[in-house]
């Protein structure tokens, strides 16, 4: 490697952005990478974490490959690559129609940033084409993914080791995300067959985020809070939800108080979640009342508010979702609500696409007596993630291990949702108490620090004084169709 480029990176950064000074935690990911060396960087959101996989191409030519896990994101990320003048940068996903996607696959050369998921990745001819590539080093982003989701969720992420031990000259992989236990980042190194990768580990604390955490009797007087402080408080924010139900059920009862809201669940067509997001990133919808399938990268700098409406079913999940908060600096809040009967509703819906061992040898019968695999699935009253779940670990590790896999997966997350509950049930500091959740302290204490070391919500809020003129939430035919004049009769 010339070493005169990573000498260079300052003068490469003003170039290619036109920054004078590098984020904490940015310079040394980015020489990491251009040194050739496999990588795990841990920022917090808001770090610039994009960067640290957008510059080292520009150094070193060819095509980046970004293997990002959700459909929103990855069109968010192309979209602020194209705003800055990017043109050589595609996405290769399920949501292109057959004409589109083969004339990215006719062009892959052409493409200095390619975006994918982890399906798309391991189809047979879209593999083959992408080992033609000249890759220059592989992205796995939001990586703590690889522990949250693919063991239990999407197992394609699991088989991105197969895709990764099947090229022959593999180039240099770079992780990141913004949390990550140490056993996800085991799990990371594992799965994306690192070699001693380089890691760089910075502490998920964010100083300009305070914290609250209010405990209620139910799901009524959870309701009841949210409209009553909504009413009094402007976003923008997300008040995440465990249902899609839920998320309709609340984002009803704001439009009707004219405050502009919108639910964001997978429930949804891809057309109308794009838009709600698209709306929200433009700020003509003040608030998403969403599932944890939004905010994943979403880059909206001036989200001030951050509701839970639910125990979220980890740490990693509960530090990622309150960091899509306060990206510019600005102080901002997190609240999480909480009643006694959470813990019970967050086990079951934690484990409820995990197969029952019992389950797991029924398929393994059925399958030994020459049963198709979706058959059998029927057969057990299986969902189309757990058949998915049971068929990667049926196939990788036979009947009886898979069964006792699919225990030891269950009871995994029946002791994050533990912490979780000591977590919102304990007292004293409650930054102190979420970093701990980590292994990490505070370095100081900020002036907006949490509701239990004193916190006023009027020195962080903007108190509402009217509802926002703007054009509320419209389906994408229905903006279609009034961009050209014709009438939903039409």
């Amino acid at each position: 490697m010339d070493t005169t480029i990573t000498e260079n990176l300052g003068s490469l950064l003003k170039r290619v952005t036109g920054f004078d000074e590098f984020r904490r935690g940015q310079e040394e990911v980015i020489r990491s990478v251009i040194q050739g060396r496999d990588t795990i960087a841990v920022l917090p959101t808001g770090a610039g974490k994009s960067l640290c996989y957008q510059l080292p191409v520009h150094a070193l030519g060819g095509t980046v490959l970004i293997v990002s896990p959700l459909l929103s994101l990855m069109e968010d990320q192309v979209a602020q690559l194209k705003m800055k003048g990017e043109k050589r940068v595609a996405a290769l996903n399920s949501f292109l129609a057959p004409k589109e996607r083969a004339e990215v696959l006719a062009n892959l050369g052409r493409y200095r940033f390619l975006f994918t998921s982890p399906e798309m990745l391991v189809q047979p001819h879209i593999s083959k084409r992408l080992k033609q590539l000249r890759i220059a080093y592989i992205v796995a982003d939001e990586a703590h993914c690889i522990s949250q989701w693919g063991f239990d969720f999407r197992p394609d992420y699991l088989r991105m080791r197969e895709w990764l031990a099947a090229l022959e000259d593999r180039p240099p992989v770079l992780a990141l995300t913004a949390t990550a236990s140490e056993k996800a980042i085991r799990d990371i190194a594992d799965y994306l067959l690192m070699r001693q990768p380089e890691l760089f580990i910075h502490t998920p604390d964010r100083p300009n985020i305070a914290m609250e955490l209010v405990r209620l009797a139910g799901r009524e007087e959870k309701t009841e809070w949210i409209l009553k402080n909504l009413l009094r408080w402007q976003g923008p924010g997300i008040i995440y939800v465990q249902s899609r139900k839920r998320a309709e059920e609340l984002a009803g009862h704001l439009r009707n108080r004219e405050i502009h809201a919108a639910a964001f669940h997978a429930g949804m067509e891809g057309e109308d979640r794009i838009l709600v997001q698209q709306q929200f990133l433009n700020g003509e919808l003040e608030w998403i009342c969403a599932t944890n399938a939004f905010g994943m990268g979403i880059n909206k700098p001036d989200i001030r508010w951050i509701i839970h409406d639910h125990l979220p079913s980890s740490a990693a999940q509960y530090i990622q979702e309150i960091g899509r908060a306060g990206r510019d600096g600005g102080q901002s809040l997190s609240t999480l609500l909480y009643s006694e009967g959470d813990a019970d509703t967050a086990a079951f819906i934690a484990t409820d696409d995990l197969p029952e061992p019992e389950t797991v040898h029924f398929i393994g019968k059925c399958l030994a007596e020459g049963m198709d695999i979706r058959e059998a699935g029927e057969l057990a009253g299986l969902s189309e993630t757990a058949l998915r779940v049971i068929s990667y670990w049926l196939d990788r590790l036979g009947t009886a291990q898979a069964a006792i896999q699919m225990d030891r997966l269950a009871k995994a997350k029946r002791e994050e949702i533990q912490s979780m509950v000591q977590f919102a049930e304990g007292a004293g500091c409650i930054r102190s108490r979420a970093l701990g959740l980590f292994g990490y302290s505070p370095t100081f204490r900020p002036a907006h620090c949490c509701s239990e070391c004193g916190l006023d919500p009027a020195q962080i809020l903007t108190v509402r004084t009217t509802a926002r003129n703007t054009a509320g939430l419209q389906g994408w035919r229905e903006r279609i169709n009034s961009l050209f004049g014709v009438s939903a009769e039409e």
